[in-house]
């Protein structure tokens, strides 16, 4: 690196070893402006990076999801919401904090929820045996035939034609 982009990124010098090549480039990306920035907009900027080196790979994962729901609100009703949140009381906000619902932890989860339509149903493995009541001849057949389901793969079972 050069000594511009080793001043750029001199936040992340002691984790810059473990960062993956992907981060690495948009990282030396980011380097390239900074020369033209003011001297406020550096040290902004490596306040950032500092506090971005310092989050665990889940606070990152969590970053990027807030990033990405925020994206999509209109930038009039960000400015109002924050301008809203700002004239609470600091026991309003955490009453506010308190009340928030808890994330999933584990994998993250998808920024928009799949509708239901377009998940796919499973078949039902166990069908109901014997003659139940209010079922018709052909669901009795149905019931009583051997499970079309193979119980290992879940995939629909070859049926044996008749020789």
């Amino acid at each position: 690196m050069s000594a511009p982009q080793q001043q750029a990124l001199k936040p992340l010098a002691a984790n810059w070893n473990s960062i993956d090549e992907p981060q690495k480039r948009k990282w030396l990306a980011v380097s390239k402006n900074f020369g033209s920035m003011t001297p406020a907009e550096q040290a902004k900027l490596h306040s950032r990076m500092s506090e971005w080196a310092a989050l665990s790979p889940k606070q990152r994962t969590q970053a990027r999801l807030n990033f990405g729901e925020t994206t999509q609100v209109p930038a009039e009703e960000k400015r109002a919401t924050w301008e809203a949140y700002q004239a609470l009381s600091p026991e309003e906000k955490r009453k506010l904090a308190a009340g928030a619902p808890t994330r999933p932890s584990g994998a993250a989860p998808a920024l928009k929820p799949v509708p239901a339509a377009k998940l796919a149903t499973t078949p039902n493995a166990n069908p109901p045996r014997g003659g139940a009541s209010g079922t018709s001849p052909a669901a009795a057949r149905a019931a009583s035939a051997p499970r079309q389901i193979d119980q290992k793969t879940l995939l629909p079972r070859k049926v044996a034609s008749a020789p």
